[in-house]
């Protein structure tokens, strides 16, 4: 009995045309977004700044430098940035009015502005203070009103980065879904195969090929948590967001079930290449159609099983999402794979003459099972129940600040619920009143 995919499994790199076109849109998004808001900042800065003073290039390169893929990144860019700035500045206005500019003055302004960043904790801005403090001398501007002028172009840069990037923001999701989707289609290819290479009769070399083949997978799941923190980070504070909060969370726990399956697949093609290596009764596994036929049965369906997964994955991100038929397929999927389970088992125990690595064939069924229970339906109902029952502050702010936050509200509700059980007592705390002036 020969298994089909529910839809054609896409061959070696199936989302390459999609994620071109997902990147190559992003990427004509960002030009624009940065074009047009460093142009701004420049305007803003010459109506704001008073004439005269040379062209308040930093407000346009603040602007460049603070703007990031995602709005809650971009916030943190422009804090540093105008920390590092308005450091740099006052270093430099500080070095110049007591010592003066010569090379040994330039020298110890490069490292007090350095161990300032450093102390300020700035990371990957801390070169920005000493940029800063030398662009004040290259300037020859090392006086209060020019070192304000510096700090207020810093401000108009960022000002005008953060304003664009809260009023036209990007959503990274496209690109996580579709890489997500991507993995999906890979396993369920490895599986469709391995399922053809069992019915045609496996080999050591097929079974190799197909272990080589996950390896490539697995170092490809690693990159995408990158991704799919960038996707979230794209999803906190965003306002056109508001009906995808839950995505990031959606996909993550998505593809950490792909991963466990890429891992258990990985045992299984292990124990399929020692089984196929053994002689005497453990050839039977390449001639006996007793035995052949529902393993591969088995894998054909559970192929298909992971390939519907993948697109569920990436269709319940919205927070009213309801893939009923997406399920129902992985659910009738599932219930074949444990119908040829049960075949297989029987067949494994009913032959004549098994005396076989009876170790192996138990490892293999067990990988097999392992496999039908990650992709359980009621696996991922729960984990989106869970999901959505999430606060706005764990979903929108990162894990450390909302911990606070959510501390902070456990605390109020007990301190709430302590009063009101004081009051239902009549044991309200002593309060003194205060006198009223006459």
């Amino acid at each position: 009995m020969s298994f089909v995919l529910p839809h054609a499994v896409r061959t070696a790199r199936p989302d390459r045309p999609i994620r071109v076109t997902a990147e190559v849109q992003s990427t004509a998004f960002r030009i624009t977004r940065l074009t047009f808001t460093a142009t701004a900042a420049y305007l803003l800065a010459l109506a704001v700044l008073p004439a005269g003073i040379p062209a308040p290039l930093l407000a346009p390169l603040t602007a460049l430098l603070v703007v990031q893929y995602s709005v809650y990144q971009t916030i943190k860019a422009s804090v540093s940035r105008v920390v590092a700035v308005a450091s740099g500045v006052l270093v430099a206005v500080l070095s110049a009015g007591t010592v003066g500019f010569s090379w040994w003055s330039l020298g110890l302004t490069i490292l007090a502005a350095l161990a300032v960043g450093h102390v300020l904790r700035l990371g990957e801005h801390v070169l920005e203070v000493p940029i800063s403090a030398m662009l004040i001398f290259a300037l020859g501007a090392a006086s209060d009103a020019a070192a304000a002028d510096r700090v207020l172009e810093t401000l108009i840069g960022a000002g005008a980065g953060l304003a664009v990037t809260l009023l036209v923001p990007s959503v990274r999701v496209r690109p996580a879904q579709e890489a997500v989707e991507g993995v999906g289609a890979k396993l369920a290819s490895v599986l469709t195969g391995l399922s053809a290479d069992i019915r045609h009769g496996l080999t050591a070399e097929a079974a190799d090929r197909r272990l080589h083949g996950t390896e490539d997978l697995a170092h490809r799941i690693d990159g995408l948590h990158v991704e799919l923190g960038e996707t979230e980070d794209s999803l906190r504070l965003n306002p056109r967001a508001i009906r995808m909060t839950h995505a990031g969370i959606a996909l993550r726990d998505g593809l950490e079930t792909m991963e466990h399956f890429t891992l258990s697949l990985r045992g299984l093609l292990r124990a399929l290449a020692d089984y196929t290596r053994l002689g005497g009764d453990a050839s039977r596994l390449g001639s006996d159609d007793a035995v052949r036929g529902p393993l591969a049965d088995m894998i054909g369906a559970i192929g298909a099983a992971v390939d519907t997964y993948g697109r569920l994955v990436c269709s319940d991100l919205a927070p009213d999402a309801r893939p009923d038929d997406l399920e129902r397929s992985l659910d009738r999927y599932l219930r074949e794979a444990r119908e040829h389970r049960a075949r297989l088992g029987a067949a494994v125990r009913t032959r004549p003459g098994t005396t076989g690595p009876w170790p192996l064939y138990g490892e293999i069924i067990m990988h097999l099972d392992r496999l039908v229970e990650q992709l359980r339906v009621e696996r991922r109902a729960m984990a989106r129940e869970d999901w959505r029952r999430r606060r706005a502050a764990d979903r929108h702010l990162p894990e450390r600040p909302a911990r606070l936050v959510g501390t902070a509200g456990a605390r109020l509700r007990s301190a709430a619920e302590r009063h009101a059980r004081e009051v239902d007592l009549g044991e309200m705390p002593y309060r003194p009143q205060l006198r009223r002036r006459r």
